[in-house]
């Protein structure tokens, strides 16, 4: 896998960091393949999505295509919006792009994001609250109490990226030590979304197993092995994504460690 030596005698793989373009574009099929299987699993095997609840008999509906909205537009949010968010400034998909241009392509992604985990949250507590005879409960599960830590901290992350870089509001000394720390919470935000969306899916699709009473080889059906195959996909594409922050080996090299933790595999001979 090696390519040769860098300038400093290093080794040199195809792979990166930094990741080579081919990469990046697989880092971007993974995005839309996740978005596409999800849309899929929900229009094919969950019934579609609709705008009003299905009526049926002695006063009851069917509010699960309204809530279908909300699988959806999280495969937005996360998986293709927030993912090209933090890809924004490392490999946008228009590279000619200077870093002013950057910077708003990278705030309007992560509208995008928000602007979908809002309208997601709304198609659940729509399909809740208009479930009849009776309505279903809100923020009862550890997916809700995770997703709306999720949504918190996504908001939160937008406005100390609006206060101190898109419209900044501090002093250049403070958005310089800021920066690592938006970073950081950008790239947790994103897996922490990448995470919470499975964690709903294997949700529903625990509910759907359950309301359709399969079991044994029922349980090889698209229903249930579409949503498996999208977990998988959330995580290479959180995998692939985060990649591309990963730092060249020369850069780790002169980073202080304190601690002095590698110095017996960076100096070691045979290493």
């Amino acid at each position: 896998m090696a390519l040769g030596d860098d300038s400093s005698g290093r080794a040199v793989y195809w792979i990166g960091p930094p990741p080579p373009a081919v990469l990046t574009w697989i880092t971007r099929l993974l995005e839309l393949a996740t978005f596409l299987l999800t849309a899929i699993w929900v229009v094919y095997y969950l019934g579609g999505v609709g705008l009003h609840p299905k009526q049926m008999m002695l006063g009851a509906n069917d509010t699960g295509r309204i809530f279908n909205w909300h699988p959806v537009l999280i495969a937005l949010a996360f998986p293709v919006f927030m993912a090209e968010a933090v890809l924004a400034y490392r490999v946008p998909l228009v590279t000619s792009l200077d870093r002013p241009q950057r910077k708003i392509v990278h705030a309007a992604l992560h509208s995008a994001s928000l602007l979908c985990i809002v309208l997601a949250l709304i198609a659940a507590f729509q399909s809740h609250n208009l479930k009849r005879p009776t309505p279903t409960p809100n923020l009862y599960s550890p997916h809700s109490y995770l997703g709306l830590a999720v949504t918190i901290l996504a908001f939160l992350q937008f406005f100390l990226g609006f206060g101190a870089y898109l419209y900044p509001t501090v002093a250049k000394r403070h958005r310089e030590a800021l920066g690592p720390l938006h970073t950081y919470l950008g790239k947790a935000t994103f897996v922490a979304g990448l995470a919470n969306m499975a964690v709903g899916i294997q949700e529903k699709t625990a509910f759907v197993v359950q309301g359709k009473g399969l079991s044994g080889a029922a349980l090889y059906k698209p229903v249930v092995s579409i949503p498996a195959t999208i977990e998988l996909l959330l995580l290479l594409t959180g995998i692939a994504v985060l990649f591309h922050h990963q730092p060249p080996a020369a850069a780790r090299r002169h980073t202080v460690d304190t601690d002095n933790l590698l110095a017996d595999v960076i100096d070691d001979p045979a290493a």
